[in-house]
């Protein structure tokens, strides 16, 4: 818990208890001059002060209690259970405010988006959901209630809603959503792919491009549909613009140029290919799939080649690795041989515990390209890491 909240919360309480009582005295005719809730306040203060964070929250939550009252300090109590975890403790609290009479319009929007967000964090997605619609037909919720649908829409992978909830959200806040509307889109025609049905997912590839024209998952997806088509030349072609527009997704579509390229019975068309990427951006895994190229085209000695001047020049551990197999199968000395194989291992140990991807944003780390970060939920955070190739 950060304690920073129950240093704001606690002269608030204190505050409005005492003129609570103060008002209630005056009516009654008693004497003003006891101050329980003062009391509370610096009980408190005391627990906070000597670490005992819990303690503090309890008498904080007493003296709150003696003056329920005060909607806006038991909002800003539900909204501490719910930092601490405290779901169904902040539910209950947000459902008996609901249950008070005479609250006015305004109080109960603002505790239907608390307990809408009580329901989003205990995973009960429809009735926070149900409770944001209605939140959101308030002017001044209507922004934080059309975030949060976006969250929802995404967990649930329901992309058509949340392109209809980000389109909204973005007129109205005037930021860059269309970016993460393309990815959306992008996720409706990765299913319409799965479902064969390629004419609905190419028109959600376009919707894409129309929305960022430059969005590296959309000009995959469309080459992949042109190769599904049999247009496998104009699909190397789609990977191909990769090069100048987003090189460092050109390891991500190496293996479809070599499919196509082998459809069109074309080896030159995935070797120039491979030359065209490796000069853009010097990736090492790019190279790595070159020389495995070579290697089955019957050009070890260039394979070799290329293997040494990694290890020579970029102390290259992928590299090595690969050198020693082809060491390994040079030597007639089965001794020599035992010992490459020894060192092999000693380096594919040391690579295999290497991810291949990580989130520039928050870190997560993961063997697979994510297009949006399963950690953050960042959409178009996720690079590959350096020695992340795929050991044989």
């Amino acid at each position: 818990m950060d304690p920073i909240w129950l240093v704001l919360l606690l002269p608030v309480a204190a505050g409005s208890g005492w003129l609570a009582a103060r008002y209630r005295n005056v009516a009654r005719g008693k004497d003003t001059s006891g101050l329980p809730a003062t009391t509370a306040y610096f009980k408190s203060l005391n627990f906070l002060l000597t670490e005992q964070h819990d303690k503090a929250l309890d008498v904080l939550v007493q003296a709150l209690e003696e003056q329920d009252e005060d909607l806006e300090i038991q909002l800003a109590l539900g909204g501490l259970f719910r930092r601490r975890g405290e779901i169904e403790r902040a539910t209950q609290l947000h459902q008996a405010l609901i249950a008070r009479a005479g609250l006015s319009p305004e109080h109960k929007g603002q505790v239907l988006f608390e307990l809408a967000n009580d329901y989003y964090k205990a995973g009960l997605l429809d009735r926070s959901e149900n409770l944001l619609l209605e939140a959101a037909g308030r002017k001044e919720l209507l922004e934080p209630s059309l975030h949060l649908l976006v969250q929802i829409y995404e967990s649930e992978k329901e992309w058509k809603s949340a392109i209809g909830v980000a389109g909204r959200l973005d007129k109205l806040t005037g930021g860059d959503l269309r970016v993460v509307i393309a990815q959306y889109h992008c996720e409706l025609a990765e299913r319409e792919v799965s479902a064969g049905n390629y004419p609905l997912a190419q028109a959600e590839v376009a919707e894409a491009l129309v929305l960022d024209p430059s969005c590296a998952r959309a000009r995959i997806l469309e080459g992949r549909l042109q190769a599904l088509s049999g247009n496998h030349l104009d699909a190397v072609g789609s990977w191909n613009g990769l090069v100048g527009d987003h090189p460092e997704m050109l390891c991500e579509v190496v293996h479809l140029v070599k499919s196509s390229s082998s459809a069109l019975g074309s080896l030159s068309l995935f070797r120039g290919f491979l030359d065209r990427a490796i000069a853009a951006t010097g990736d090492e895994r790019l190279k790595l799939i070159l020389v495995d190229h070579l290697a089955a085209t019957g050009s070890e000695q260039e394979a070799e080649k290329v293997l040494l001047k990694l290890v020579n020049e970029a102390a290259s551990l992928p590299a090595l690795h690969r050198l020693l197999k082809f060491r390994e199968l040079d030597t007639a000395d089965s001794q020599i041989s035992a010992d490459y194989r020894l060192l092999r291992h000693v380096t594919g140990k040391s690579l295999s515990d290497r991810t291949g991807y990580e989130c520039r944003f928050c870190g997560f780390q993961g063997r697979s390209l994510h297009w949006q970060c399963p950690g953050c939920r960042s959409w178009n955070t996720t690079s590959a890491r350096p020695f992340s190739a795929i050991l044989n």
